[in-house]
């Protein structure tokens, strides 16, 4: 463990014990109770039943542990099952894919470098993307907008994170699935402030910059390339913080029919209750993964 990583596992600590007060619980269920999983025998996938989705998502292996409890509680709960996509930042290991795969049977690997080596047909008709994908092809999140979207000809898309647990079956998907006229949706109204700013000195609308890229579905007759390739060209690639943002508010920006999930269902700040779908457990709040989350989840998951 490198020191950044020693500093941040300090931060979650601290945090555990003195402002969420469960300490000790989140060490047990992060070091002991969360593994268990990877030793389990059990599929945790379903087969397909909608060939009209694909369910897309990024993941590194360092976060294989979260992914797969990710994963896992979405297949316990969801009715509607695509064809799942899973997206490496370029750090899984053949163990990790072959480990992935004993629980996900139809999980297709996609690497950094697939996009443009064998799925560059679709790029080529969208030049501006194609080279900025090819320019920055090392950053985390210009491989989530952009790869999600050219690798699956699925006419809806499904994206979330490998720091999502979800708690209910998302109704308001299959609802999507079944409209002439669909909805994109993506976590919105949870404090906003995430800007990107542009070449011009102008920055990412309060409306867009509001919303969360948890959780996206969206069809792909929704997604513009024409405004993604306008957002790209816009960009400020000398700001570096912008590309924490990237993907986030690409999608914002370049998704028509733009809907927040129900803030009562899906968010990031609230606590899990009743009527809670999924929640994000972003890096800030990562502890709350494991004890909340998991501790929840846990008799679902690893009975």
């Amino acid at each position: 463990m490198n020191l950044k990583k020693i500093k941040l596992e300090i931060f979650y600590l601290k945090k555990s014990f003195f402002q969420y007060k469960k300490g000790f619980q989140y060490l047990n269920n992060k070091f002991f109770l969360a593994p268990k999983i990877l030793a389990g025998k059990k599929v945790l996938s379903k087969p397909i039943n909608n060939t009209e989705l694909s369910i897309h998502i990024l993941t590194c292996h360092r976060d294989l542990v979260m992914l797969i409890w990710s994963l896992a509680s979405f297949y316990y709960f969801s009715k509607v099952i695509g064809q799942l996509y899973i997206h490496s930042d370029g750090s899984l290991t053949p163990d990790d894919k072959k480990l992935i795969s004993q629980f996900f049977l139809d999980a297709i690997f996609i690497e950094p470098s697939d996009i443009l080596e064998k799925n560059s047909q679709g790029l080529n008709a969208h030049p501006v993307i194609k080279q900025f994908r090819i320019e920055h092809q090392n950053d985390l999140f210009t491989k989530k907008i952009i790869d999600s979207f050219f690798v699956s000809d699925k006419k809806f898309h499904l994206l979330f994170d490998s720091d999502i647990l979800w708690f209910k079956d998302s109704q308001a998907i299959f609802d999507q699935l079944n409209l002439s006229l669909p909805k994109s949706l993506m976590i919105g109204g949870n404090g906003g402030g995430n800007y990107v700013y542009f070449k011009d000195g102008t920055k990412l609308s309060d409306d867009l910059a509001n919303f969360n890229a948890g959780v996206i579905f969206y069809s792909k007759d929704n997604f513009d390339l024409n405004r993604l390739a306008e957002f790209l060209t816009k960009f400020d690639t000398a700001q570096k913080r912008n590309f924490y943002f990237l993907e986030q508010a690409g999608h914002a920006y370049c998704l028509n029919n733009l809907n927040a999930w129900s803030k009562d269902k899906y968010f990031i700040h609230q606590t899990v209750d009743q009527n809670t779908i999924a929640k994000h457990y972003t890096s800030p709040r990562r502890p709350l993964f494991y004890i909340e989350g998991i501790e929840i989840l846990k008799d679902k998951i690893l009975s």
